[in-house]
Formats: C-alpha cells, sequence, structure tokens
C-alpha cells in the first residue's frame, strides 16, 4: 500500500485507532516512512475534526492518538470513505471557500449518514429493525472488509464469516459460512446477539455469495445442483411477477394474447418455491417439473383432508 498517498495513509490510521490501538507520533512515523509534520497534520487537519464527538483525540497525559474503541463498525462509512471525507472536509476550510461551507459541509456528512440509515430501513418491507439496527451496520461494515465476527446465536457463541444481508420475502437474514462444520447457513438477524467483530479476516468464494442475490427465500442452499422451474401465471396476477420478478434469474418464456406469462427460474430447493406457489392459486401453475407439482398437489390433498 502506498502510505504517502493521503488518503490510504488517513484509511490505515482510521483502521487502526478503530481497532483501539494507541498511536504516538514516532511510532506512526516509523511504520508509515512519513515525516513527523505529515503526521501532526493528518491528525490536526483532517482526523480529529471528522467527528464533531471527539471518537478521535489526543491524549496529553499519554502522548498518544486515541478513538473510541471499535467506532468504525458503528458508521455507515467505510475507513476509504471517511477519509475521503476527512480531506473534503478540510479543502472546505480553505480560505478561497465561502466561509461557511466548512460548516454545511459537516452537517451534510452527518445528515447525509442518517439518509443512508433511513434507506437500509425503508428497505424492509415487513420486517422493522429499530432493535437492531446497530447490529446490521456492525455486520455490514464487517461483510465489506471481511472480517470474523463473534457473537451469540440459538443458545451458543460462535466464530462465523458474514457474507451477505439479504431481505427474503420482508425477513432480514445474515447468510454466513461457520468453520467448525464448514457450512453455508442463513440466520435470522433478529436472533444474533453480543456481536463482536474481531480484528482477523476471512477469505471466501465471491461467486458463491453472489449466488445468493438469486435467492428467493430462506430456503436458498448454495450447495445444492439448480433446479429448473417454469410456471403458467394467468393475466390477473401476471403483472405482479412482471413489476418485481422472484428473481434475477427469472425469464419470461412467453407472452400470450390473453396476457398470460409462462416464466423460467432456478431454484435450489423446492421450498424456495411452494409457499409463493400456494399463496397465489389458483392463478398460477406449474409446467414442470413433475415433482413439484406432486409436491403441491400432496399440499393440496392433506390440506382438504384436514378441512373435511
Amino acid at each position: 500500500m502506498n502510505l504517502t498517498n493521503r488518503i490510504k495513509r488517513l484509511s490505515s490510521l482510521i483502521v487502526l485507532l478503530s481497532k483501539g490501538q494507541k498511536l504516538s507520533t514516532p511510532d506512526v512515523v516509523n511504520r508509515f516512512g512519513v515525516s513527523k509534520k505529515v503526521i501532526q497534520t493528518d491528525f490536526k487537519d483532517y482526523l480529529i475534526p471528522l467527528f464533531f464527538d471527539n471518537k478521535i483525540f489526543y491524549d496529553y497525559s499519554e502522548k498518544v492518538y486515541k478513538a473510541s474503541n471499535n467506532f468504525l463498525t458503528k458508521t455507515l462509512f467505510s475507513a476509504d470513505e471517511l477519509a475521503v471525507i476527512a480531506i473534503l472536509k478540510f479543502k472546505a476550510k480553505d480560505k478561497h471557500t465561502d466561509e461557511d461551507l466548512f460548516d454545511k459541509a459537516d452537517a451534510l456528512f452527518h445528515r447525509f449518514e442518517d439518509e443512508l440509515s433511513n434507506k437500509i430501513y425503508q428497505k424492509s418491507s415487513v420486517e422493522k429493525f429499530d432493535e437492531f439496527k446497530d447490529e446490521i451496520i456492525q455486520i455490514r461494515n464487517a461483510i465489506e472488509t471481511k472480517n470474523i465476527i463473534k457473537c451469540f446465536y440459538n443458545e451458543k457463541y460462535r466464530e462465523i464469516y458474514p457474507l451477505k444481508i439479504l431481505n427474503l420475502e420482508g425477513y432480514w437474514y445474515l447468510i454466513i459460512y461457520e468453520p467448525t462444520d464448514k457450512k453455508i447457513k442463513t440466520y435470522h438477524l433478529n436472533t444474533i446477539k453480543e456481536i463482536d467483530v474481531l480484528h482477523s479476516n476471512f477469505l471466501f468464494d465471491n461467486e458463491k455469495i453472489e449466488s445468493f442475490d438469486s435467492a428467493i427465500t430462506a430456503y436458498y442452499k448454495p450447495e445444492n445442483l439448480a433446479i429448473n422451474v417454469q410456471l403458467y401465471i394467468r393475466s390477473k396476477v401476471a403483472r405482479y411477477f412482471i413489476r418485481k420478478p422472484l428473481s434475477k434469474a427469472q425469464r419470461i418464456l412467453r407472452e400470450n394474447e390473453d396476457k398470460s406469462i409462462e416464466i423460467e427460474i432456478y431454484i435450489t430447493d423446492y421450498m424456495e418455491i411452494i409457499p409463493t406457489i400456494q399463496r397465489y392459486m389458483p392463478y398460477i401453475s406449474v409446467i414442470e417439473p413433475e415433482e413439484l407439482k406432486n409436491k403441491i398437489k400432496k399440499n393440496i390433498d392433506e390440506y382438504l383432508k384436514f378441512n373435511e
């Protein structure tokens, strides 16, 4: 990493401070290979003014720079983004700019973070996450930085790789890899507690992570072979499937004159699609595979028998 580049250097300092490290000027000079004046400028003009609540500060008794431990995991910005914001805020104080530009830029930064938080909130179509919004922010940042997290889930402490946050059918889930049993799992976010972002990083197959974009429900199983499903959808509900596809992999095979459609999707488990089909009955039917038809018919038979 080129630490003579201010963005990279500020970003590195933000990460170190967030991990609870105490940084003296001589230590940073030796570590980064830049002058004492440069480091002092980094803190005085860029990092300390970055936050209004003194998250980053100089401890005169110990002669070191400090910060609120793990503050980076509780912001919606990455370390690189915060470094850029610090530089923009500094440039806003230039004597050639409008006199109130810095105050407005500072207010805009905090408002922007609030707006980002609201946008995440608005994505939840059913389950609101007021009670676990901080956990989502922590996990989101751990995903970006590929940090292992420790958490309490299903009455057990676990160390996991956080891979992806998904909203499936209105509920929030975290897709994880648990190295103890070498399995990809789906955790309901609301039940993940006591999150601790560890300083160790993980590596994982990005292609497998991206495959979750095609998940329809929490029954998605990436280790399974994909199953091709073709559905006939009557005109009364067809527009819903056109406006909001079941997944990124949905493809319209045919649009009929009566406005009905035939679509193709890929699933990894029949339970990914069965609840949706049953929800829209009798306006939707299975063209193939035969096994899916039989499973739905069995469900209907059991329902009728139960309600006799």
